[in-house]
């Protein structure tokens, strides 16, 4: 079995940059006008509504740890959003 291991910078086509995984956590009122909101903001790439404590995981791609920074900070201005947790991919497999 041979595994394809793809850097963060050659990821999702092939577009330089870097990527992230921002969890959020909606307060009461959640709708699906705020995943809409989410997927207005430059940067985001996919939103995932989840079961279990953490409400949406919104896949974002950066240029730099500065575009990354203001790419969480539009999400967080979305009404409704009380945290966010982020993590920065530093390589994923593909089959």
């Amino acid at each position: 079995m041979v595994e394809k291991v793809i850097s963060p910078q050659g990821a999702s086509n092939d577009v330089p940059g870097m990527q992230a995984f921002v969890m959020v956590k909606v307060g009461p009122g959640f709708s699906r006008d705020m995943v809409r909101e989410i997927l207005e903001v430059e940067g985001v790439e996919e939103v995932f509504e989840l079961t279990g404590d953490i409400d949406m995981l919104v896949k974002v791609r950066a240029t730099d740890i500065e575009d990354l920074s203001r790419t969480v900070f539009k999400i967080r201005e979305t009404k409704g959003i009380l945290e966010t947790d982020t993590r920065m991919i530093i390589s994923s497999q593909k089959p």
